[in-house]
């Protein structure tokens, strides 16, 4: 017997509380929220690659060196390469089927896999663009490795670079794995599954 029956009674009813019923609004704004950021990064991804291919060709064009044409090729051919892979992962995560609850939350879901799957991808397509501008610089413009890897921009696109995106990838997607993990219960709690 408990010495304090208050206690005991509030023990009871917390205990026979229901769930809190899902915020149905605020999943929306959530889902809204995540598709302007994701138009915004599209925009600004976009306008990256156009500037990075424009410098490119423009180089190129500039250039009295023929060998300069192979990189706009190359450039060319690795950011169709990366769009098309991404496009691929993005398939499915920009708007729901419906404006039901179960079609917010799979939305949302699909997002969080999205981005996960993505982080190591985009980690192998940094260090492989990488990777493929130094053994340009050093195989069709001579360039000695010991220079390419002393070279100001790759200390900065290289050497700070690469780990800091990859941490930074990683990092989010452990957040996304967290936010997963918090989607699926919220599913199942709702008997969505």
């Amino acid at each position: 017997m408990n010495a304090i029956p208050e206690l005991d009674n509030l023990r009871q009813r917390w205990q026979t509380q229901s769930a809190p019923a899902t915020d149905v609004a605020a999943l929306r704004a959530r889902v809204a929220a995540d598709s302007r950021n994701n138009v915004r990064t599209l925009v600004v991804v976009a306008l990256g690659t156009l500037a990075v291919l424009g410098f490119t060709l423009l180089r190129a064009m500039r250039s009295d060196e023929p060998n300069t044409w192979v990189s706009v090729v190359f450039v060319t051919c690795f950011a169709v390469l990366v769009w098309l892979v991404a496009l691929v992962l993005s398939r499915g995560t920009w708007r729901p089927r419906d404006e039901s609850i179960a079609a917010y939350i799979d939305l949302s879901i699909h997002r969080c896999r999205s981005v996960i799957f993505a982080a190591p991808i985009g980690v192998v397509f940094y260090v492989a663009g990488l990777i493929g501008s130094l053994a340009w610089r050093q195989r069709l413009l001579g360039v000695e490795w010991q220079q390419l890897l002393q070279a100001p921009e790759m200390i900065i696109a290289g050497w700070i670079g690469a780990p800091a995106y990859a941490i930074g990838m990683f990092i989010n997607a452990r957040v996304h794995r967290r936010r997963l993990g918090f989607l699926e219960k919220l599913r199942r709690e709702l008997g969505e599954d």
